[in-house]
């Protein structure tokens, strides 16, 4: 399922896009965000994906589930270090990802009681394991549970896309994403996948525009000779 599917964030997406004028208009058809099932999976994903490109978690992830094929933390206990940096963990995402395996071997419905908990109650729970900070519970909540009014002012994609979308002379700090989102709640969710792709569709126009200058002085180059 696409996360932008899911009931509640969708039911959002429906009433920020007929009530705020920044999202008004927005294809929808062009948001590819998955949802990921809640389990250890879901979450070490969140590690890897930390500090990365999406497309280079992406990437990671797909040589992870090669040598993981199930989401079983007892299998995961057993990959090597070499196994391992293959799929592209840093040392220290190694010893994140044991953590959370070791837990969940020992604690096998730890995340499950995650789906009882109200939202600052399940991130205060995650942070408490080694390796996952407030963006990594916070992605979680969101891609892996579904929660709808989750605000992950600590994403660069959302302090960027905030910022071209209100046409802001410099990166709002946190304590001003949180104000700007305030009216969008309980549908904060739905507000990062818009104000995401607001930041992707900017960043590939400033890609095309840098490419076309580029092929520009190449042209001007040639035509010198």
């Amino acid at each position: 399922m696409l996360l932008h599917e899911t009931p509640r964030i969708a039911a959002g997406l429906d009433h920020l896009m007929a009530t705020e004028p920044l999202f008004a208009g927005t294809d929808l058809s062009r948001f590819e965000w998955r949802r990921r099932d809640p389990d250890f999976g879901g979450l070490i994903r969140m590690i890897l994906g930390q500090q990365v490109s999406v497309q280079a978690a992406a990437a990671m992830w797909a040589k992870l589930a090669v040598l993981m094929p199930q989401s079983d933390p007892a299998l995961f206990l057993t990959l090597g270090d070499p196994q391992l940096a293959s799929a592209g963990f840093s040392r220290q995402k190694m010893r994140y990802g044991r953590a959370l395996a070791e837990t969940l071997t020992t604690d096998p419905p730890f995340l499950a009681r995650l789906g009882d908990s109200d939202d600052e109650t399940a991130i205060s729970t995650l942070i408490q394991l080694p390796g996952i900070g407030r963006w990594s519970a916070e992605v979680y909540l969101m891609f892996c549970l579904g929660r709808p009014d989750v605000w992950p002012v600590g994403d660069l994609g959302i302090v960027l896309g905030a910022q071209y979308l209100l046409g802001l002379p410099e990166k709002p700090k946190p304590a001003e994403l949180i104000a700007i989102a305030e009216p969008w709640k309980p549908h904060r969710s739905a507000a990062a996948l818009l104000t995401w792709h607001h930041y992707s569709s900017v960043a590939a126009q400033h890609r095309r525009e840098q490419r076309g200058r580029r092929e520009q002085r190449e042209a001007s180059k040639g035509s010198a000779r």
